[in-house]
């Protein structure tokens, strides 16, 4: 899929973190978020900057953690059908695929260091 950071293994660290402890996890939740936290800040302003008349409520944007998945969205949601039909591919190739190619060397090192400072605190 284009447009990602991949993490071999996730899944199964965020596992063994919990079995290992809740803490942990967390810990590890956080982290993940905090790495994503680059993506997100680039991706709104390059959604203000690169898409014409998207206000601030669609700008704004959000990270999410799951076990095997970090990732950067749209913080509002319509619930009906949109009246800016375009606004989804826009979002994605103006403001969120870039964000996260020029951001990359950075979250690729904030992964790197984490993990590295996760596994020296608890003996891994």
């Amino acid at each position: 899929m284009p447009g990602e950071i991949r993490v071999q293994g996730l899944r199964e660290l965020s596992t063994a973190f919990g079995r290992l402890s809740a803490e942990l996890k967390a810990e590890l939740k956080a982290e993940l978020a905090a790495a994503a936290e680059p993506v997100r800040a680039r991706a709104e302003a390059l959604a203000t900057s690169e898409i014409r008349n998207i206000g601030p409520t669609w700008s704004r944007m959000r990270v999410g953690v799951t076990p095997g998945v970090v990732y950067v969205a749209p913080k509002s949601r319509r619930r009906r059908g949109s009246p800016r039909k375009n606004l989804a591919p826009l979002l994605m190739d103006r403001a969120m695929q870039p964000a996260l190619e020029q951001e990359e060397p950075e979250v690729v090192g904030l992964l790197d260091a984490m993990l590295g400072r996760l596994s020296d605190e608890n003996g891994f």
